[in-house]
């Protein structure tokens, strides 16, 4: 259950970085990111909280990463209180219109869980189609386009996802940006 919000946490944070900026997409957004993080590196977070009670639970996380060469790596393990381990391993590179990603994860039983993540540039945005086999074997695929509109200043996105149960789901959002134009300076001098 735990993981469980974290996955929509992280997803929900996603949705709102992507809407956030219209005007890049998501390869965009990808090479930008590229750009400025080093080429390899680890990185360490130790969490403790102290409930009301005054019981503190430690937590750990260890990533570390490599990129070079339109490629990149990334492996996580994170240690919960109990001692048990969760470890993720990324995989990805670029392509001549986008990029291409495979995500592995592995929970504390054992059991893995993986994603294929394909994004290619379009003429005014980006197409996005997933692929995800969760631990049991069921499988997700999400197919999403995004596209930009500058004269209107319209960002489209429609997402279409179908469930291990085959049952599928869709989903429109539209965002318009309105500039707001600054008033004029006054012509008379203030005192």
């Amino acid at each position: 259950m735990r993981l469980s919000r974290l996955a929509t946490f992280l997803l929900t944070a996603l949705v709102a970085f992507l809407l956030g900026a219209p005007q890049a997409h998501a390869w965009q957004r990808l090479a930008q990111a590229d750009n400025g993080a080093p080429k390899s590196g680890e990185a360490d977070r130790t969490v403790t909280r102290t409930g009301p009670s005054g019981t503190s639970h430690t937590s750990t996380r260890n990533t570390t990463w490599q990129r070079g060469g339109g490629k990149w790596t990334r492996n996580t393990v994170r240690t919960g209180p109990n001692g048990k381990q969760t470890t993720t391993h990324v995989d990805g590179s670029k392509t001549a219109d986008g990029a291409v990603r495979d995500v592995t994860r592995t929970g504390p039983n054992g059991k893995t869980a993986t994603t294929h993540d394909e994004i290619h540039k379009t003429d005014n945005g980006y197409t996005r189609d997933s692929t995800h086999t969760g631990p049991n074997g069921g499988v997700t695929t999400r197919d999403a386009t995004g596209s930009y509109d500058p004269a209107t200043k319209t960002f489209t996105k429609d997402v279409t996802t179908t469930g291990p149960n085959g049952k599928t789901t869709e989903k429109e959002v539209t965002r318009h940006v309105t500039p707001v134009t600054p008033e004029p300076a006054s012509a008379t001098p203030e005192h």
